[in-house]
Order: structure tokens, then C-alpha cells, then sequence
């Protein structure tokens, strides 16, 4: 890399470095744009804060117009059909924003979520039919997750990797607010009973997402033209091409016949690049085959046929052979692939995602069932119940921020990520052993948190693990790459609870309610909840359904538990990198500065700082 030194160290380019050989151009101009922030880095944070805080709320806050929209429709039971499509478009949908902030720049993928984002709302709030809000939800996700995955590579950006754990905690902490405030924002706007105003609900949304979103897009995108102005960006591969294409063909007049000419002589070739460099061929076969394979995980329980239904059958093979072929693709024939050469064997990347995979799908299984369980048992009214199921959601909040700033503190993370698996182990025994009828609340309540201890630790640490163990062109994809996976896991772990509760609580409801017909025990198995006035504790139904409830989360428990020993036999094979002051800790790159280490110290890359 040629050119003069400027600002802090960051290299001044001419048109003719080939600095995009190693980086792409959003990489590039994102520390370009990082070595002349001064005010405006104050500036992203706040835009970071807000987006954190809205992003948050609107979490919280979504299912509740959803549910409104489709019982105004009298289509209620497509509300879940709309929730799997939503969670599964937010498990893939991270790589393609992901891909355009590194071929684009990180304010134009910001801007293109913020869009979408936006355009789902409004569609959801002007919705007429379920079919809109179905259409609106997808709008949506794609939205949420891109703000999510640009919430990430930002920090990643402009946070060195010993405050990357606290910044991470930090963007959560809004979940601590609006775990008390989002249900009376939802009881204000849309009260059970009173469809007439709940589109204020996606409607409020509209105005503040942009709003909230504006700070931070405006700070990236006044770093950006700074450094262009300042010589820190080269010339967009795209650009220079086309001014190459005009100065051959003496199309020097614009919208002169020659130069029209010219520009749309380069449309075919800048789209056959564009294809190129954003692996559009593998961001179809990475997308188009999880969507095909996650979606049966989580619609085939809503099935008659359930497992044997043959378009689910379909959905799995089709899903599956995209996804081996997105495989053969990344490694034999992608000029640029996603699962780029640099990492895809890099072991600290895989083993941080696996680890995702299984706390995740460890997680769901004790989480899911938790609310049904409670109100059952234990007698909880709706309220209460509702807190006791988010105890674990708010620990994992506040214990993600504590664990960030222990990795603050120790500069390390491999052994606070072991410590957070095993206090994982710990709230799910206590979990198999207070999951019964005489546990006081104090028991019941306790693992929850522990659990909550637990899974904030691996959260934060699992993130920082694998971002801080690659170079900086291939975070975002990497962070993309562990959030899918461990989505993923979340979504396995939701489908064995639906198979598990098909296949096992009909058999216990059969053996512990002998006195209740066979259509009376499919009505309490297909909604429990419904009948806990006509039967009240210590009643002999309700003492039935309770002992079936019993050993049946007992049933997932023990498979929770199992899956949660991988990630402390995981933990122990990470590399253990001395956070630092730099962007990552295998390269010479500066949080704040543009050095780049040379191409060819490997050696050198690979010889940083370890503490095993």
C-alpha cells in the first residue's frame, strides 16, 4: 500500500492503489472515516444509544400489533405462522446488510435497514387484510436484523477489543426499561379487548426509528466524506471503472450522446462485479436454504400431519441441498466468498458460534415452556407469570454488562466465557431439582437467574471471541456468521419442545387423568391455560394435569442439560487473546487508526499476544 501518511497515521491514497486488493471499499472508508472522527464519534454514540433503546422497545412491543392486527382480521391463528417467518428472516437476513456494509460503506447498509425497517411498520400499520401484515412483518424483519447486525459492525468499528465486551452489555441495557415500561406502552396503545387503536402501535414506531436512527447515520456519513475529502478513500472500484470507460471513449461532456452511451455500456459490468463482490450467488444458497430449513423446524407442530406433511418434507430436503451446496459453492467456486479463506478454518471463529448454537438451543428448551409451566403449577397469574418468564431475558441484560467489564478489567475472556457455561450447568440442575409442586417461589425463581448469570456471560464473551480473533475486513461477515448459527440453535431448541410436547404430554395427560374422556384431555392439551378455573389446585384434574406438566419439563430439562456441556468443553479450546487497544488481536489495526499490517506477516498476525 502506497501513499503518504495523514491524520493520525492513517494513509493518504492515490487512484492508482489498489488498496481494495485485501479490503473491500466499505472496510476501507469505515477506517478511513474512523481516523477522522472527533465530535461525531460522541455523536454515533448517542445515534447508538437511541437505536439500542428503540430497537429494544420495539422487541418488546411487536407481538402485541401483530396479535391486534390478525384478531381484527379474525385470522388469529396466522399470528404464529407470521412470528416463525419473522424469526427466521431475522436468522438469515443479518448477511446480505452485512455484505453491502462492506462492499458499500457502513451509512449506506445503516440507511438501506433504516428503510426497510420503516417500509414494514408502515405497511403493518396501514394493513388491511393478514396477508398485508404477513407482507409488512418480512419488510420488518429485514429491517430489525439489519439495524441489529449494523449495531454490531459499528461497534466493532470504532470500539477497541478490551472495551468491545462493555459495549456490547451496554447496547442491552435498554431491555432493563422496557422490561417494565414496553407492557404498559402495549396496555396503553392496544388493551386486550380494543382493536380500534393498536396501528398507533407500528404507526409511533415510523416516526421514531428514523429519528432515533439519524444520529448515527449522520456521524458515519460525515467520517466518510471526511476522509474522501482528506485523500483517505480511494476512488469506489464501481466509480473509477466507469471514469476509466469515459476517458477511453472521449466522453468527456456530460449527457452528451458518447458519454450515455458510455454509462450504460458499464451497467452490465458494474452489476456483474457488484454479483461478484457481494457472493450474490452464495447469499441466495445461504438464504434461500436456512429460510427452507428453518421454517419446517417451527411450522410442523402447527401441522395435522405434523413431521410426515409432505410440503415440510419437501421444505427440509430443498433447505438442506441448498445449504451443501452453498458449502461447495463458498469453497470451490465463490471469486469472493462469504465464508471467506481467511476464517473459515480459523477455529476460534467456530468454536465461539458452536458455542452460540448450543447455549441457545439449551436456552429455549428450559425458556419455552416456562410460562405455561408456572401459571400451571405454581398458580400465577398472567402478570406474574409474564415476570417470572422474562427474569432470565432481564438477568441475561444485566449480567452481559457485568461480564463486559470483568473482560474490561482482566483483558481476557476465555476463562469468564468457561465460568458462564458452567453457572449455565448449575441453574439448570437446580432447574430439574425445584421443578415440582412443593418448591417455594424462592426455588423456582433462583435458577432463572443463575440461568440469566449465566447466559449473559457467554453472550457477550462468545461475540467478543470470535470478532477480536479475525482482521477487521471479516467482522462483519464473522459477526453475521455467529449470529445465524446461534439462531439457529435457538430455533432446533423450539422445534423439540413442539415435537417433545406432541409426542410425550398427550402420554402423561392419557396416564395421570384416567377419569377425563379422550376428547376432554385433547381439549386441556391443546390449550392448558383455558382450564385452570374449571379446575383450581388441589382439585384430582388439576393435581393430573400438574404431575403430566411435571414430567414433562423434566423431559426437557434433561435434554437442556445435555446440550449445555458443549459449551464448556468448547470454551476451554479457545484461544485466549489479551484484549487490547487495537481493532482485533491478529493484526496491526488501530481502534481509531487506519494501519494496516503488510500482506505478507502472517507470521506476524498469528504471533500476538496469548494467554492460554
Amino acid at each position: 500500500m502506497s501513499g503518504k501518511l495523514d491524520v493520525e497515521g492513517a494513509p493518504a491514497f492515490s487512484d492508482n492503489d489498489d488498496v481494495f486488493a485485501e479490503k473491500q471499499a466499505g472496510v476501507v472508508t469505515a477506517e478511513a472515516g474512523r481516523s477522522v472522527a472527533g465530535w461525531t464519534l460522541w455523536i454515533g454514540i448517542l445515534g447508538i444509544a437511541l437505536v439500542a433503546y428503540i430497537a429494544g422497545l420495539d422487541n418488546n412491543t411487536m407481538y402485541a400489533w401483530q396479535t391486534a392486527a390478525t384478531t381484527e382480521f379474525n385470522d388469529f391463528a396466522a399470528y404464529t405462522a407470521i412470528g416463525i417467518v419473522q424469526q427466521v428472516i431475522i436468522a438469515v437476513g443479518k448477511f446480505p446488510i452485512a455484505k453491502i456494509a462492506d462492499v458499500f460503506g457502513r451509512a449506506q447498509a445503516y440507511s438501506v435497514a433504516l428503510f426497510f425497517w420503516i417500509l414494514g411498520f408502515i405497511v403493518i400499520a396501514v394493513s388491511q387484510t393478514t396477508r398485508d401484515v404477513a407482507g409488512g412483518t418480512v419488510l420488518y424483519a429485514i429491517g430489525n436484523t439489519g439495524v441489529q447486525i449494523m449495531q454490531q459492525i459499528v461497534i466493532a468499528d470504532y470500539i477497541s477489543t478490551k472495551w468491545r465486551g462493555a459495549a456490547i452489555g451496554l447496547v442491552s441495557t435498554p431491555y432493563i426499561i422496557n422490561f417494565a415500561i414496553a407492557p404498559r406502552i402495549v396496555n396503553s396503545i392496544a388493551p386486550f379487548g380494543d382493536l380500534s387503536t393498536w396501528r398507533w402501535g407500528p404507526g409511533i414506531f415510523c416516526i421514531c426509528a428514523p429519528v432515533a436512527a439519524a444520529p448515527i447515520i449522520l456521524a458515519l456519513a460525515i467520517n466518510q466524506t471526511r476522509a474522501k475529502k482528506r485523500g483517505l478513500v480511494p476512488t469506489h472500484p464501481y466509480m473509477r471503472m466507469i471514469e476509466d470507460r469515459l476517458v477511453a471513449n472521449g466522453a468527456n461532456s456530460r449527457f452528451s450522446p458518447a458519454y450515455l452511451k458510455t454509462l450504460l455500456s458499464c451497467t452490465g459490468t458494474v452489476v456483474y462485479e457488484l454479483g461478484k463482490d457481494i457472493d450474490a450467488i452464495g447469499l441466495f444458497l445461504v438464504c434461500a436454504g436456512w429460510l427452507l430449513f428453518l421454517l419446517p423446524l417451527n411450522l410442523a407442530k402447527l401441522q395435522t400431519d405434523g413431521w410426515q406433511t409432505s410440503w415440510i418434507i419437501a421444505m427440509l430436503v430443498i433447505g438442506g441441498v441448498l445449504i451443501i451446496a452453498f458449502g461447495f459453492w463458498e469453497v470451490f467456486f465463490s471469486p469472493k466468498p462469504l465464508l471467506h479463506r481467511r476464517w473459515r478454518l480459523n477455529k476460534d471463529v467456530h468454536l465461539a458460534t458452536w458455542i452460540g448454537f448450543f447455549d441457545f438451543f439449551s436456552f429455549y428448551l428450559s425458556w419455552t415452556p416456562a410460562y405455561t409451566w408456572i401459571v400451571i403449577v405454581k398458580d400465577f397469574n398472567t402478570t406474574d407469570a409474564g415476570y417470572f418468564s422474562n427474569t432470565q431475558s432481564l438477568c441475561l441484560t444485566v449480567f452481559g454488562i457485568a461480564a463486559g467489564f470483568i473482560s474490561l478489567a482482566t483483558k481476557q475472556y476465555k476463562w469468564t466465557l468457561c465460568g458462564g457455561a458452567l453457572i449455565r450447568i448449575l441453574g439448570i440442575g437446580l432447574m430439574i431439582r425445584y421443578r415440582d409442586t412443593v418448591s417455594t417461589t424462592f426455588q423456582v425463581v433462583m435458577p432463572q437467574v443463575l440461568q440469566g448469570l449465566g447466559g449473559g456471560i457467554l453472550g457477550v464473551t462468545l461475540q467478543v471471541a470470535a470478532q477480536v480473533s479475525v482482521r477487521h475486513q471479516d467482522v462483519a461477515m464473522v459477526t453475521a456468521y455467529v449470529l445465524l448459527i446461534t439462531e439457529i440453535g435457538g430455533a432446533c431448541g423450539t422445534a423439540v419442545v413442539g415435537a417433545i410436547q406432541t409426542n410425550v404430554l398427550p402420554g402423561y395427560l392419557d396416564r395421570f387423568l384416567p377419569m377425563l374422556s379422550a376428547a376432554e384431555r385433547a381439549a386441556i392439551f391443546a390449550s392448558p391455560t383455558s382450564y385452570l378455573a374449571t379446575y383450581p389446585l388441589g382439585s384430582p384434574v388439576r393435581d393430573g394435569i400438574v404431575a403430566a406438566y411435571n414430567l414433562y419439563i423434566h423431559k426437557l430439562l434433561i435434554v437442556s442439560i445435555c446440550l449445555s456441556v458443549p459449551p464448556v468443553l468448547l470454551s476451554l479450546a479457545l484461544t485466549n487473546y489479551r484484549l487490547n487497544d487495537k481493532q482485533n488481536c491478529v493484526s496491526d489495526e488501530l481502534a481509531g487508526m487506519s494501519i494496516t499490517a503488510p500482506a505478507s506477516s502472517k507470521a506476524s498476525d498469528e504471533s500476538h499476544d496469548r494467554d492460554d
